[in-house]
């Protein structure tokens, strides 16, 4: 009864947030803002330093970073002391970004500083006071990535990360309790598919994977028909516009399918899985009041939102068209 409590009252609290949140029209309007300048008033409104020797578009999505990460560890804070494990996890997923960022350094031997997301109390790694990435990831629970770059390529540790962080996340969702459960285990089975499912592109039209030597790389967890649909995908020829249009998820490819197709861009499809899960998000938000559904859904919705945000930094410092990003990004 007092989880329900918090529940309901952090649920409360966000709504108020979700209105404000760039993803969908919001997203929209930022986009018509040109200058970097513009974006910062209206995300950041009077901090920015005029002093700081920092780039702006720098400045912005460092900015951009701290407060998608205090979104979510705010709402932590206010659910009490522990908060649920599946909602610490879901934000652990920067956390997975910074292992591949610092590993990366470690590999290509970067002297560059490396730019990192800080969860605060609730990261494993710890990076206050200390320069070398390799200690950082010595004294954590991330260690054996070290010992995995020495015999392993880059991509497959990045994969092995996913793959620990997905499963992790399923067996969390699979074990709340059954009021909880229902919604959540539905978003996240939804984002496990897709994740797969832009991977088995990438791994087939990048990396000229077949079926068979790819499976090993994919995240468990999906159910029977969404298995069969990635088997399929390597069956289905490069160039057949038709064999695409009778595939499941024929919906990623939707906006590829013209006379000048020659085959899958897997970028592309990964956009309209954003647009997929995001909407989603949205349904479940308002979806099982008083439950863990809203919050973890909040929780999505504020990722995609600060990838989205960074998209919008990128475009105005390159002078994209807003109608250039939103033909790639859709009504995200």
């Amino acid at each position: 009864m007092i989880r329900t409590f918090r529940y309901s009252y952090v649920q409360a609290k966000i709504y108020g947030i979700m209105a404000k949140t760039y993803v969908g029209a919001n997203f929209q309007d930022l986009l018509r803002l040109k200058k970097l300048e513009e974006i910062y008033q209206l995300l950041f409104p009077g901090q920015r330093e005029e002093t700081s020797n920092e780039p702006l578009s720098a400045d912005l999505e460092s900015r951009i970073r701290r407060a998608g990460v205090a979104a979510i560890t705010d709402v932590l804070s206010m659910i009490g002391s522990p908060p649920p494990e599946i909602l610490v996890h879901i934000l652990r997923k920067y956390e997975y970004q910074n292992v591949k960022s610092l590993l990366r350094s470690i590999v290509q031997q970067s002297k560059e500083e490396w730019q990192v997301w800080d969860l605060g109390k609730y990261s494993q790694l710890r990076l206050q006071g200390v320069r070398d990435p390799r200690k950082v990831l010595a004294a954590s629970p991330y260690a054996w990535v070290l010992e995995r770059s020495s015999e392993t390529q880059m991509f497959e540790i990045e994969n092995e990360l996913d793959r620990d962080y997905y499963s992790r996340l399923l067996a969390l969702a699979q074990g709340l309790p059954p009021r909880d459960r229902t919604g959540v285990l539905r978003l996240v089975r939804l984002e496990i598919s897709l994740v797969n499912l832009i991977w088995a592109l990438r791994l087939r039209f990048f990396f000229g994977l077949d079926a068979q030597a790819a499976q090993p790389l994919l995240i468990p967890g999906m159910v029977d028909t969404h298995k069969k649909a990635i088997a399929e995908l390597f069956e289905i020829p490069a160039d057949s516009a038709e064999g695409w249009r009778k595939w499941k998820f024929s919906w990623l490819l939707e906006d590829q399918l013209g006379e000048a197709f020659r085959g899958p861009d897997p970028v592309r499809a990964e956009q309209k899985a954003m647009q997929r899960l995001a909407l989603r998000a949205h349904q479940l938000f308002h979806q099982s009041p008083f439950t863990l559904t809203p919050l973890a859904a909040y929780f999505k919705l504020k990722e995609l939102e600060t990838v989205m945000l960074k998209i919008a930094v990128e475009a105005a410092r390159l002078s994209v068209p807003d109608q250039e990003v939103m033909a790639m990004v859709g009504a995200l």
